[in-house]
């Protein structure tokens, strides 16, 4: 199988490449090729997702697409993450065709990962080039999960507080995680704090951060328990 990978340059320009050639190259950082287009028909909503991590638009061609998105900027463990920056072009036995990832992402280690889209038809043979393409451009193929009830909108409460106007300083951030050494309902810890009306909000902040967090099985609202994790709990010790 014949396959190439088309991305942006570090100039900006459309090029291809042997998937050997894009190793260690950051895709995730690199302007989408495309954008989507809304078109007479299409049953998907086209929308977007503003990552907190990066403040980068990552284009998305569903509502499954953006909850994806969003789950991803959830995760500590990646730093950048993108739609629509790499086609993997392939041909064989006179056939050919292009198979587009749903994201690129870079963690904090620096390894890379590629998400697939859901299983389409040609599901088979579209993993099989995927896979062929991450082996030489040293990526890590990563199923796409999707958040869903109640998850989906417990992440969707806190991540209107993701943005950098809710980030606490430093000392904010102590007060509350010695708020929260002991889970206490949200909205009752933060008024606690006595750090006034935009507490509230730096708390919510850190449950999207993972700094605090609670019970995700259940719906997250202002009268839910939340606490400081494990992690952050042995670093202010």
């Amino acid at each position: 199988m014949d396959i190439q990978v088309q991305y942006r340059s570090a100039a900006g320009r459309a090029c291809r490449d042997e998937p050997a050639a894009v190793r260690g190259v950051r895709l995730e950082e690199r302007q989408p090729l495309s954008e989507p287009r809304a078109y007479k028909g299409r049953t998907s909503i086209l929308t977007k997702w503003t990552a907190a991590t990066t403040g980068q638009v990552v284009w998305c061609a569903s509502t499954v697409q953006m909850d994806a998105a969003m789950l991803l900027d959830f995760d500590a463990d990646i730093v950048c993450f993108q739609s629509r920056v790499v086609q993997v072009h392939w041909e064989l036995e006179g056939r050919r065709g292009t198979v587009e990832p749903a994201f690129v992402a870079r963690t904090r280690d620096e390894r890379r990962l590629v998400f697939a889209h859901p299983p389409r038809e040609e599901a088979g043979l579209e993993e099989r080039v995927l896979r062929e393409a991450a082996d030489g451009a040293g990526w890590e193929m990563r199923p796409l999960r999707v958040p869903q009830g109640v998850l989906r909108s417990s992440l969707a409460s806190a991540a209107h507080f993701s943005g950098p106007e809710f980030t606490p300083d430093d000392h904010v951030r102590r007060v509350l995680l010695e708020v929260f050494a002991r889970p206490r309902p949200l909205q009752e810890g933060a008024a606690a704090s006595g750090l006034g009306l935009r507490a509230p909000g730096y708390a919510w902040h850190l449950v999207w951060t993972g700094e605090l967090t609670c019970d995700w099985t259940k719906p997250l609202l202002p009268t839910s328990l939340v606490w400081a994790s494990q992690a952050d709990a042995a670093e202010e010790a």
